[in-house]
């Protein structure tokens, strides 16, 4: 498996990867409103100072993520998307941490991403990496508001769990 740059070029293949996903989760594909941007990398995320990567196995994009910069040391990791026989095989974590490094080199500083209650297997990966809840998030998608998550990139070390303590569930009231 590689990741690399995307670019423009591999939109229809990254817009079908994500599509799969929503749709396999019951969640719509927007092309013109929240996923305009796969559709359009280049302009949405490279050309307005972020990155876009996608991975690569066999020859086939098997997902997605991008960083998005939206102000002064501020950006959102966006559209990491896989396809289920890339999941489960650090791929996710791969994109990740591209995304987290093209973040750093462009002195970002506090990172936000949005998801959704049922990615669970996502959570628990943005959680491990210092992301941290914070609400929910400011646009809903086929009637399910999400959750909003940042990572504060400008702290020293990435905040762990202590040894012991059990996870940190998402309580009815958040995820509703």
């Amino acid at each position: 498996m590689l990741v690399r740059t995307g670019t423009d070029a591999d939109a229809a293949d990254a817009t079908a990867v994500v599509r799969q996903v929503l749709l396999e989760h019951g969640l719509p594909f927007e092309p013109a409103g929240l996923d305009a941007d796969i559709v359009a990398p280049d302009r949405h995320f490279s050309g307005a100072g972020g990155a876009f990567y996608v991975a690569v196995e066999n020859g086939r994009i098997v997902g997605t993520a991008a960083l998005q910069v939206t102000g002064p040391a501020r950006g959102e990791v966006r559209k990491l998307f896989l396809l289920p026989e890339a999941r489960g095989r650090g791929v996710g974590r791969a994109l990740l941490a591209a995304v987290l490094d093209a973040a750093r080199e462009r002195g970002v500083q506090r990172l936000t991403l949005t998801t959704r209650v049922r990615y669970r297997r996502a959570i628990r990966m943005y959680e491990k990496a210092g992301f941290r809840l914070a609400g929910t998030a400011r646009k809903p998608r086929g009637g399910d508001l999400g959750l909003s998550f940042e990572l504060d990139l400008a702290a020293r070390s990435v905040p762990e769990r202590p040894a012991g303590l059990p996870r940190r569930h998402l309580t009815p009231a958040v995820a509703a």
